[in-house]
């Protein structure tokens, strides 16, 4: 089919389509179809062969390439996966390098650990989510969970500005989701569960973990944590993705960025939250072509672990203790 394709198109040249995104890693390549909100891990060889040829006139690489095998299994899957067109002339537009971040938000995604201290506090809490812009809140409650708290809780948020709530306390057993009565409830995580399950009742997501509680909050990344689109691939070329606009919020209330934190950037409460952004915005921005090994990682652009970086004096670089290495393609748990 790829040869009668090309046939056809003698007289055309060959083109990237503009949302497609081709990326090098250290031992293999990735290519973001940012239009399908999906992946294709490649070798880096293909990624060195679409510069090669795109914009190329077919003919011309039909004449230097005809007769090599590996050339024609790439071909076959560019044509394949619509990754690449045929015209006289590239009608798509490159898209701009310029982040373009929609969300006026001054915290997109918040973590909040659910105390006594926090509870009493959430009204006012509730103002900071609403000052803030927060659209997607994670409740925690590291204690065993009271199902009345969580209603008290969630009632509260009722006319906030979140668009999407999800929740994560001890295991629970015959625990009905249904109980929890709002449309923003997307995702109910039960660590310290005796089994591993994941199942969907009415519309929401539940996941039993076996994973004690610090494991659960404990930065890591996966194949679950990568997020294909449009703004993130801009967020995380221009920024960190996975700690961009996000808040850790600790059990005495203290702003962090993750679970391990060891600085604080101030606490929700207070008066000169402003401030505090914009020391945690300084962490935000750093982007992860600086960080190692992140910078010779292939998911680089769409990994959303919230590592924090830490700066290396001697090697003069920042890097992150991530369970996935990029030279070998291999995952740690």
């Amino acid at each position: 089919m790829e040869l009668t394709c090309l046939n056809h198109n003698l007289n055309k040249k060959l083109f990237l389509f503009s949302c497609c995104m081709p990326v090098k890693g250290s031992a293999r390549g990735a290519i973001y179809d940012l239009q399908r909100d999906d992946i294709e891990l490649v070798p880096n060889s293909l990624i060195d062969f679409i510069g090669y040829i795109n914009k190329k006139p077919v003919q011309i690489i039909l004449d230097e390439w005809g007769d090599n095998e590996i050339a024609w299994e790439y071909l076959e899957l560019l044509i394949e996966k619509e990754f690449v067109f045929f015209s006289s002339e590239d009608h798509f537009p490159k898209l701009s390098n310029k982040c373009f971040n929609d969300d006026t938000s001054k915290i997109e995604y918040m973590t909040l650990v659910v105390s006594e201290f926090i509870a009493n506090n959430f009204k006012m809490i509730l103002e900071r989510i609403e000052y803030l812009g927060v659209k997607r809140l994670h409740l925690h409650w590291p204690l065993e969970a009271d199902k009345g708290k969580i209603l008290e809780l969630i009632h509260v948020l009722e006319h906030s500005s979140v668009v999407n709530l999800s929740i994560s306390l001890p295991y629970q057993k015959d625990f009905n989701p249904n109980s929890i009565k709002e449309q923003r409830l997307t995702n109910l995580y039960f660590y310290s569960s005796p089994y591993l399950e994941s199942i969907e009742i009415y519309k929401v997501n539940l996941y039993f973990l076996k994973h004690s509680e610090q494991d659960f909050l404990l930065p890591k990344a996966g194949i679950n944590m990568i997020s294909i689109n449009h703004r993130a691939f801009l967020t995380g070329r221009n920024a960190n993705l996975g700690l961009y606009k996000t808040v850790f919020v600790n059990a005495n209330g203290i702003l962090q960025l993750n679970s391990i934190d060891l600085k604080e950037y101030g606490s929700i409460l207070d008066s000169d939250i402003e401030n505090n952004l914009f020391l945690l915005s300084e962490v935000w921005n750093l982007k992860r072509d600086k960080i190692m090994p992140c910078r010779k990682c292939e998911l680089k652009y769409a990994c959303t672990a919230n590592f924090i970086p830490e700066y290396d004096h001697k090697k003069k670089t920042y890097f992150v203790n991530c369970n996935y290495n990029p030279n070998t393609n291999e995952w740690s748990s």
